[in-house]
């Protein structure tokens, strides 16, 4: 891959990886300060929604506050006069107060008077059962201290949740014993609900708390609500945003949950203003890219993809002598230019050494009388000098080394077959590969000839093999040994005669009292013995002189062995020189002590 598709790959991967960061960070801070505002105009629209229905609730405290502290009220729940009554609370009075139903009781809850009113059709009727349970089992609503109490609030009945309020009967200027309290009552039932709805414009259900029938999106809300919290957010669906708020009772405790649900027209323009706000990026992005990658073309890859022509026109010549041009910008490509003619020029000349060298080793690789080749694990190379392998035979070549090192059997332990690690010419630093040294015989037209193989570790699976001829040697070596077991043979019967010779002398010493008549006789045969000695080592260094001098004239290698085994006849010599030194001591103490015998004799 080129510098310019990489280029390419790393314009595009990082410009893609900073447009992600981008539309991430600004998704995070843009689309965040949308739903931010959405959220709050949400909670500021519950918040008008319960401003309304609050004002709602105040408006039926405000009717019972300006019809309980009054005087005719005060002395209806005296005498009953109805007229009281049809005159006060007709049904206009219910309609423009929005006031479903009303109840006079006395002071110990009992029910004194009552009507209720149908907003929807305009007609009174009797007061529902449940509204009177509802006052009778509430005694927060009838049952306060001060003549200018007065409560409000929220109950929940079996017909759906009502908003109430109640204030004592007393006289209008809140004198005298109080006789009773006023309440009023208004249905907080769909209808209504939707009316205040509309009021801000904003669609408005209400569920009863913990409904089992409702929602899920309202029983999740429930339980949010129920941590604490005073409203419940909820913007999950694209389209719309909803909010939850509970309605407390009288009692403090939550009746229903209120969901206000809102078109997300922030939201769509937050997204909106993110989506232009991004193509603009993506096109700022892509102009910068081609012009960063025209630059870095014009300036950068141009000059290095000269450069690499250049040095691969020098590379296919194989021509050291060329240089490259060197441009005048002063940069990094003119350095670069600079240091590969330096390069090229350190390279000329270490060819011309190199060939030198060459030319010496030729010639002396020629000058050497031995074989001398590489051998690798599948076969042999082919850098060895000719000359030499002619001389030494092909033959031999070829039967040795002509096939893979797998099949000598003498070369497994320089580089065995399969080995994984085959130790590194030179061994570690500082160390010396050991050689290995085997022979072998091969046969030709000229007979057998034997030969000496030398192996040493020279690289990685590699070993250099130096062959030598030593059929001469092995000759040399044949006949110095057929020498030497002639003559251990001629040592070994004149040591065993001797021997013999000395055993007798021994018994006829011994017996030199008992046998004296032979005494002079054992004498002569020691005589002889001696005289024998002293011919035997004369006649064995006779031909051992030959041999020596015939071995210092050749030289060599063979010379020194024949030498060696020269110098262990010697030995053997000396140690007859030894016995022959017995032998005189013999003598001597024979003429001692037996000389008047034998100069009697003589």
């Amino acid at each position: 891959m080129d510098l310019r598709r990489k280029l390419l790959i790393i314009v595009a991967v990082t410009l893609l990886c900073t447009l992600g960061a981008f539309y991430l960070v600004t998704s995070a801070v843009v689309l965040g300060s949308f739903v931010n505002l959405e959220e709050r105009e949400t909670q500021q629209n519950m918040d008008r929604f319960f401003s309304l229905l609050q004002e709602d609730l105040s408006s039926v405290e405000t009717m019972v506050r300006a019809w309980g502290p009054r005087d005719d009220t005060y002395t209806f729940l005296k005498d009953g006069n109805l007229q009281y009554i049809e005159r006060n609370f007709r049904p206009e009075t219910f309609s423009s107060g929005r006031i479903n139903f009303l109840v006079f009781v006395n002071t110990t809850g009992a029910i004194y008077y009552a009507k209720a009113f149908d907003l929807a059709t305009g007609q009174e009727g009797p007061l529902p059962g449940n509204i009177a349970s509802m006052v009778a089992g509430n005694e927060i609503l009838w049952n306060m201290t001060g003549n200018t109490d007065a409560r409000s609030g929220f109950l929940l009945l079996p017909e759906g949740p009502v908003m109430v309020a109640s204030a004592p009967i007393t006289t209008k200027n809140y004198d005298g014993v109080k006789r009773g309290y006023l309440i009023m009552g208004r249905f907080l039932d769909e209808s209504e609900i939707r009316r205040i709805g509309q009021l801000t414009n904003q669609e408005v259900t209400a569920y009863r708390w913990r409904d089992p029938g409702s929602p899920a999106d309202v029983r999740l809300a429930e339980v949010e609500l129920g941590s604490g919290i005073p409203i419940f957010i909820n913007s999950d669906n694209p389209t719309t945003i909803a909010a939850y708020k509970p309605v407390v009772s009288l009692y403090n405790t939550p009746i229903l949950d209120i969901k206000t649900q809102l078109p997300r027209q922030i939201y769509a323009q937050g997204q909106a203003t993110l989506g232009y706000f991004t193509l603009s990026y993506v096109l700022l992005v892509i102009i910068f890219a081609v012009a960063l990658i025209y630059l870095l073309d014009r300036s950068i890859l141009s000059p290095i993809s000269k450069l690499s022509t250049d040095v691969k026109r020098i590379g296919m010549t194989r021509d050291l002598s060329a240089r490259l041009p060197v441009g005048t910008e002063g940069d990094e490509v003119t350095n670069l230019q600079e240091n590969i003619n330096k390069t090229l020029a350190a390279l000329e000349k270490a060819q011309v050494r190199l060939q030198r060298s060459e030319e010496k080793n030729r010639a002396l690789l020629s000058a050497i009388p031995d074989l001398m080749c590489q051998v690798r694990r599948e076969g042999i190379h082919d850098e060895f000098n000719q000359a030499t392998a002619a001389e030494l035979g092909a033959m031999a070549l070829r039967e040795l080394l002509g096939k893979g090192l797998g099949e000598i059997e003498e070369t497994f332990q320089v580089i065995p077959p399969g080995a994984e690690d085959p130790p590194e010419a030179g061994g570690t630093e500082g160390e010396i590969s050991p050689v290995y040294i085997f022979e072998y015989t091969t046969k030709g037209r000229g007979g057998v000839r034997h030969h000496e193989m030398r192996l040493v570790v020279s690289g990685q699976d590699e070993v250099l093999a130096i062959a030598r001829d030593i059929t001469d040697r092995k000759q040399a070596e044949d006949e110095l040994e057929r020498y030497r077991a002639r003559l251990e043979e001629l040592v070994a019967a004149r040591t065993q005669e001797l021997q013999r010779t000395n055993e007798q002398l021994r018994q006829e010493i011994f017996q030199r009292q008992l046998i004296e008549a032979q005494k002079r006789e054992a004498y002569e045969q020691i005589e002889k013995n001696i005289e024998q000695f002293a011919i035997l080592g004369d006649h064995i260094r006779n031909p051992l002189a030959v041999i020596v001098g015939l071995a210092d004239l050749s030289g060599g290698d063979v010379s020194q062995k024949i030498l060696d085994q020269a110098k262990l006849i010697n030995g053997i010599i000396d140690q007859l020189d030894r016995g022959w030194i017995e032998s005189e001591k013999v003598r001597e103490f024979l003429r001692k002590y037996y000389g008047n015998d034998k100069g009697g004799g003589k």
